[in-house]
Parts: structure tokens; C-alpha cells; sequence
């Protein structure tokens, strides 16, 4: 059992780092917990989130406060992207489940629908100029009862108002798009499918070149093209051969979900880390960095608060990720240096429980420093979870919770409290 306890700090552990850099990442409040799908950092203080369940966030201060842009819909918001404008950010566009594209040219409070048919499940959208976009995504085509998933593509030369359904008919999703060069696209999606055009979107070629899923493509200065995906998927693409995907993947433990750079000379990745302790996952989500497509990837953000899922910088002072159950992660260079750290650290919060051995309930005590968001949960010696005591933001204080184990077995038991990005765990005795 001891052994057992020792590898779960040791997993924790591994995931200690330090940043060398003068900027730093750090975890937000957000008002709501749905999860979050993609954002849009428009100047040092603006941004904007959305999310499912039609949900549209803004803030004017970096994240201090929030407030809801409601969009008149209640399906998951999957894009939200800004192309060209001027003060007023004009044509911006959002899209979704169930059909959903929505545009704005005006202060960002006017949404205009531009929507197709409620069985498109658009993933990401992007526009080569005011008139000719591509809408990416799925839907659903039934055979008896079983629903069978086909990728799509929708294009437009008319800034929205009709689309052409140019689908491959291949089953499956994409994931994202990328126009560039006047009259180029790159879409890429599951099982390693990337689609290319060069006549804004009329004819595609596709090839798969690889067999994991595929989440976002971006094109950066200099003409190298960037595919992220899951298990590590990470492959270029240069001017010259714009068919021909060179592989630079990372550790597989990495599922990539979003590609940026900061500012213009650093390579940005967003995603989660899945570590394993006795067959069951432990979730980190994850921010890297590198100057290079070299392979040394350097971590500057970690911790369990859910996967990212979309990562963007305005220039190389402020950024904005978001992901799941209501992350935020703001970067802003202009704060002081702090440790990244995914383990547990003395100094900021305390954790203990009394009676220890118990028999059947005992009293989990823990002092927070400052305003978090709590997760106390109880696990086996197996790593099995076995409850949530507390997952809730809570000022700074001291609290205790009371966790009755009549029902369970004699043996001993791990307790874990995460506080913001600070982690303790600690084994309690069940003895009947």
C-alpha cells in the first residue's frame, strides 16, 4: 500500500517545473463552469470565450470580470475567429452545433445569423477576404437506427448569405480550417484526413497522414503551415511543397488541441497530458513552448483544472486558453515570475485529517491562502475515485469537511486536494 501511495506522488511529482521565461500563465475565475471551446484575445485587456450551451463570454480587463453576450442559442459554440477589420474588429464569426453561424461586423453586440440546416455540427470557420469563407465540421446520416458521423464542408463567395455543400462523403469529422494566400485552405479533421484546396474551395485534395485525429491547422510567417492533433501529432509543412506533411511529433502522452504563436518568433501548443496510475488516467492540462519545431518543447503550464482546448495571443504581452469546466488561463508578461507546479506545496495550502486510523467517519481539515477553485476527493489504494468532498470556488480561510466511510472496507485511502494550480495528498486509515 505504501508502494502504491509513493506512485501516485511520484506521478504528481514528475510534473514539477520552473520557468525561466519573465511571463507567466495563471488560472482565472470564470462565472460559469460549462466548458469552454475557443477564444479570441483582441487587445491586452479584451477577449472573447464561447462555450457550450450557447455560451458567449467578454471581459474589457483581462479576466477580472466577466459578462454574457447572449447569442439567442442554446447549442455548444465551437469557433469564434476575426478576420481583417478595424477598430470595431468587423467581420467576426462564430459557429456551432446544430447549424450555427453567426456574424458581426458592429461593436460585437450585433449578431447576424447566417446559419445552414440544424443537422451541420460546424467545428471552425475561416474566411480568405469579406466574401469567401469555409465553414468545417460534421453530421449525422442515419442507416436503420445506427447514425453513421461524414465530415463536411461548407464554402461561400458571398460573405455568408448562401453556402455550398462541398462534403467529401467521408466518415468522420474535421476539426478546423485555415484560408490563406488568396485562394488556399487547409482543413484537416479524424483518423489523419487533411483536405487542401487551391480555388477557394471548389475542388479538394485529401490524404491522410496519420491515423491519429487531427485538431487545429494554422499557418504562420515565414509559410510554415502547423497541424496539431492528438497522441502527440505535430507536422509542418513549408511553401514550397505544400503536400508534403514532415512529422515532428512529441511524447504521444500530449493530446494537442490548439497551435499559436506568441507573438512572432515563439511556438505555442495547448492540451492535456494523460499520465496513468494503475490503469486509471490523471488529467493535466498543459501549455508548451519552443522556438523550434526541434522536439525540445518546453512546459510553462500545468495543472488538473481540465484540458485546454483553444489557445490565442493577441501579441507577446497577452493570450488567452480555455477548455474544459470553465478554464481560463491568462498569460500577461507584465506579472512577476511564479513557479509552475503541479504537486502539492507546503507553503500555500495545509491538509490533514483527524482521527487517523478512524472508524467510520473523520474530519478533512484544509486552509486556503487566497481564492480558489477546490477539488477534495477521496480515492483506493487502486486510484480508484471514491467521492468529491468539495468542487467549488472558496475565499481564503479554513474549512473542514466530514467524510463518513461506513459502507467501505477496512484499508487505507489517499485524499487529494487541489486549490487553484497547487495540488496535496495525503492517505488516511480505515481500521472496522
Amino acid at each position: 500500500m505504501k508502494a502504491l501511495f509513493g506512485k501516485l506522488v511520484l506521478v504528481l511529482v514528475v510534473l514539477v517545473l520552473t520557468s525561466s521565461i519573465s511571463a507567466q500563465w495563471r488560472l482565472i475565475s470564470a462565472p460559469i463552469k460549462t466548458d469552454f471551446n475557443s477564444a479570441v484575445q483582441i487587445t491586452d485587456r479584451k477577449a472573447f470565450v464561447v462555450g457550450d450551451n450557447g455560451i458567449m463570454l467578454a471581459t474589457n480587463n483581462r479576466g477580472s470580470t466577466w459578462y454574457n453576450i447572449n447569442l439567442g442559442t442554446s447549442g455548444n459554440l465551437n469557433s469564434i475567429k476575426v478576420f481583417g477589420g478595424d477598430t470595431y474588429y468587423y467581420n467576426s464569426y462564430i459557429v456551432g452545433d446544430l447549424g450555427v453561424i453567426l456574424k458581426t461586423d458592429t461593436y460585437w453586440l450585433n449578431w447576424q445569423k447566417i446559419s445552414v440546416t440544424t443537422n451541420f455540427y460546424n467545428k471552425d470557420v475561416s474566411f480568405l477576404d469579406d466574401f469567401n469563407g469555409i465553414v468545417v465540421g460534421y453530421k449525422y446520416s442515419y442507416s436503420g437506427v445506427t447514425p453513421v458521423t461524414y465530415a463536411t464542408i461548407l464554402v461561400t463567395h458571398d460573405g455568408g448569405l448562401t453556402w455550398k455543400d462541398k462534403s467529401p462523403m467521408i466518415t468522420g469529422r474535421f476539426n478546423s480550417v485555415i484560408t490563406f494566400d488568396n485562394d488556399y485552405a487547409i482543413v484537416v479533421g479524424d483518423a489523419g484526413l487533411v483536405a487542401i484546396t487551391a480555388d477557394r474551395g471548389e475542388n479538394w485534395f485529401m490524404k491522410r497522414i496519420t491515423g491519429n485525429n487531427l485538431n487545429e491547422v494554422k499557418v504562420c510567417p515565414r509559410g510554415i503551415k502547423i497541424i496539431v492533433g492528438e497522441n502527440g501529432a505535430l507536422f509542418i509543412s513549408k511553401d514550397e511543397d505544400r503536400y508534403r506533411w514532415v512529422d515532428y511529433s512529441i511524447n504521444s502522452a500530449y493530446n494537442l488541441k490548439s497551435v499559436c504563436l506568441n507573438g512572432s518568433d515563439t511556438y505555442v501548443l495547448a492540451g492535456e497530458k494523460k499520465l496513468y496510475l494503475n490503469g486509471k488516467p490523471l488529467i493535466f492540462s498543459v501549455i508548451l513552448e519552443s522556438k523550434d519545431l526541434n522536439g525540445n518543447w518546453k512546459l510553462v503550464f500545468c495543472n488538473m483544472a481540465g484540458t485546454l482546448n483553444a489557445i490565442n495571443f493577441c501579441n507577446r504581452n497577452s493570450a488567452i486558453a480555455v477548455g474544459q469546466k470553465g478554464t481560463i488561463a491568462v498569460y500577461e508578461k507584465a506579472l512577476a515570475q511564479d513557479t509552475v507546479i503541479c504537486v502539492d506545496s507546503p507553503s500555500k495550502i495545509k491538509l490533514q485529517n483527524y482521527p487517523n486510523p478512524f472508524n467510520p467517519s473523520t474530519v478533512i481539515n484544509f486552509t486556503l491562502p487566497e481564492q480558489s477553485d477546490v477539488e477534495l476527493k477521496v480515492y483506493d489504494v487502486l486510484g480508484n475515485e471514491i467521492v468529491t468532498l468539495v468542487n467549488e470556488e472558496k475565499p481564503a480561510g479554513k474549512y473542514e469537511v466530514e467524510w463518513n466511510a461506513s459502507n467501505l472496507p477496512s484499508g487505507v485511502y489517499v485524499y487529494s486536494l487541489r486549490a487553484g494550480t497547487n495540488i496535496q495528498i495525503k492517505k488516511m486509515l480505515l481500521l472496522k
